[in-house]
């Protein structure tokens, strides 16, 4: 079985259990790592009830059942950011995020799977294949489960910039609920038994016939983004599937621009900017 072993620094907390807990590791984590006595502060195992103190080293070593791994697929990777948990990279427009049937490649997913050989990859969010910027990958299912929990607590916030037709207000919020689309099976459409979806625009310049959003969500429904705003009638430039009549671009101007996050095992914040290629 795969086998990980991650290191941290103790802040000051009153037990060990009380100390994984402000670190945000998930509870079923945390009983493998009590009954397996697999976390060590300053070298030794310490009962979760027994007290930390700042400054401590925590080495938290664990292992799992064979991971799903991704076929090597050797090419270029832009890498944003990285440490010994995480890997950020730029996707860019046009790549799938993943493959999605065995032993496929040419995907982000191939490539980051070349890039971290011999060690696994875990995806924590998905970007459309048309859209561009920012991925955030774990190096451990651990680390994975923490920036889960994260996304679905709302802790990790992820910024877009898109170009849209001008003409929106400067300033909205979106809550369209999102469901399928029944007429095709690679859209989604805004409809009242859909699932709940809220997303957040500022129109940071304007120009004669486009302007520049900044976008950020609070849900992660499939083609949020370019459901939204398509149904307020400013589709994204350069949208296939949700532009009637998308104006003349290269691609969709869609792009992840920023990403922040709390540094798993940590209480310190990380942001992460992607320069926006258009």
């Amino acid at each position: 079985m795969p086998e990980f072993t991650l290191h941290a620094t103790a802040t000051d907390a009153p037990s060990v259990r009380a100390l994984l807990t402000q670190w945000r590791v998930p509870k079923h984590w945390r009983h493998t790592l009590r009954t397996t006595q697999m976390v060590q502060v300053a070298g030794h195992y310490r009962h979760f009830n027994e007290p930390t103190q700042a400054g401590e080293p925590v080495t938290l070593h664990f292992s799992v059942p064979p991971v799903t791994t991704y076929r090597p697929d050797p090419g270029p990777l832009d890498v944003v950011y990285e440490d010994a948990q995480l890997l950020i990279v730029n996707k860019p427009a046009g790549m799938k995020p993943h493959p999605n049937q065995p032993g496929e490649g040419a995907t982000l997913m191939n490539r980051v799977a070349a890039y971290l050989a011999p060690s696994p990859a875990f995806i924590t969010h998905r970007l459309d294949m048309a859209t561009s910027g920012l991925t955030l990958i774990a190096k451990d299912p651990l680390t994975q489960s923490i920036l889960n929990q994260q996304l679905g607590d709302k802790t990790m916030a992820r910024s877009y910039t898109a170009l849209v037709p001008s003409g929106l207000a400067a300033s909205g919020t979106i809550t369209a609920p999102i469901g399928r689309d029944p007429d095709d099976r690679r859209k989604r459409q805004v409809r009242a038994d859909g699932d709940a979806a809220c997303t957040h625009y500022t129109v940071i310049a304007r120009g004669l016939a486009v302007d520049r959003l900044h976008l950020t969500l609070e849900t992660g429904r499939t083609h949020q983004l370019r459901v939204h705003l398509a149904a307020l009638g400013y589709p994204i430039i350069g949208d296939p599937l949700y532009a009637p009549a998308p104006l003349e671009a290269p691609r969709l101007m869609l792009h992840a621009s920023e990403l922040t996050l709390v540094r798993p095992l940590t209480t310190s914040r990380l942001t992460v900017t992607s320069p926006v290629p258009f």
